[in-house]
């Protein structure tokens, strides 16, 4: 366990604790994490940002007066007035917005001037704490920022400032990388899309396919091909089988989506029901710590809606050993670096470097 003790200065527990998480880094990366990019971690210097990040981290890269865009228009303006001008330059967000809640607030509607400001020198891009204010999604803001590594509300500073594999390259190499990994932690909007933020949308499984796909993370893939993910494309548009005008709490689904089960009852934490990571026994396998046990359970308690617990007790087992049998061959492959390594065929990494 040097990767905690000799990078961050801190000891690591034994691994069936449950508290040593993927890549071996420690519970100090629990919470949602504070202040601005560079955030404060050992590869920060070698952070480097082109000017289309500035999207993806508007608090930091936005919305301060000394590298905000430069904006031809001046003066301050009101909702008719910003509905006036954009529905010539930019129909297409008027028609949403017209479509949304926001337009239809009572006693007064949320406007352009609500999230944007209203000097237009000094135009903001709204990130998700200007939605998490107290009259307006401040539970649903509070919720999201509960999670720790492995949950949306961490995915920026510890995916992209923490961990060196993607940090140390040059800022093109990993915008795809960035948009996914700050847009979940930054913008609300990456889910509910601007400028309808209508709830139905969000709640359908494609809304997580924009980030949770490929070679590395194919979580789409997995869904997509198992029985629920087939159940779900089949059934999709039948309102009577998914009515996605019901909040979560309420869904009547005939089978699950991303959202019913990790965003159970709409809560926006999205690692309280996770099979990320150690602590769930998906990466490692079960060896019986308490914390497992009990996510286990809360995990079993979901797939009771639909199935009895024994069966979804030994489907979990059931992916245990299969982390355990990819467990060895993961080890054979290590082996084989290791030995290129010392048979002086393989080039080491700068100590100072992952």
């Amino acid at each position: 366990h040097w990767v905690p003790h000799e990078v961050y200065g801190m000891p690591g527990d034994p691994d069936n604790s449950g508290k040593v998480f993927f890549s071996g880094l420690y519970a100090k990366y629990m919470g949602y994490p504070e202040g601005a990019p560079p955030y404060p971690g050992k590869y920060s210097r070698f952070w480097r940002t082109l000017p289309a990040y500035r999207y993806y981290l508007p608090d930091f890269m936005y919305n301060r007066d000394e590298i905000r865009p430069s904006n031809p228009i001046k003066g301050q303006f009101r909702l008719r007035e910003c509905l006036g001008c954009h529905s010539v330059v930019t129909p297409g967000i008027v028609r949403d917005y017209e479509k949304s809640a926001h337009a239809k607030a009572e006693p007064s509607p949320t406007g352009c001037d609500t999230c944007h400001g209203n000097n237009h020198q000094k135009l903001l891009m709204p990130s998700s704490k200007s939605c998490g204010v107290s009259d307006c999604h401040e539970e649903q803001y509070v919720q999201n920022a509960q999670g720790g590594i492995g949950s949306h509300a961490s995915c920026a500073s510890f995916a992209q400032i923490e961990c060196a594999w993607s940090i140390e390259r040059p800022p093109g190499d990993t915008a795809g990388c960035t948009f996914c990994h700050t847009s979940s932690e930054e913008r609300c909007s990456t889910c509910h899309q601007r400028h309808q933020f209508d709830p139905a949308l969000a709640r359908r499984s494609e809304q997580c396919k924009t980030c949770h796909w490929g070679k590395d993370h194919r979580d789409w893939e997995a869904y997509d091909i198992s029985i629920h993910g087939v159940a779900y494309q089949v059934n999709k548009n039948d309102p009577s089988n998914f009515d996605f005008s019901k909040k979560l709490s309420d869904a009547d689904y005939v089978g699950p989506t991303c959202q019913y089960c990790h965003l159970r009852g709409g809560h926006h934490n999205v690692q309280r029901l996770s099979t990320v990571y150690t602590s769930m026994g998906m990466s490692n396998a079960d060896r019986g710590a308490p914390l497992w046990k009990g996510k286990r359970d809360t995990w079993v308690s979901v797939c009771d809606d639909c199935h009895p617990p024994r069966f979804a007790r030994e489907n979990l087992q059931a992916m245990d050993e299969a982390c355990k049998d990819a467990g060895l061959k993961y080890t054979e492959t290590f082996k084989v670096a290791e030995n290129l390594q010392l048979d002086g065929m393989g080039e080491p990494m700068p100590k100072d470097l992952a």
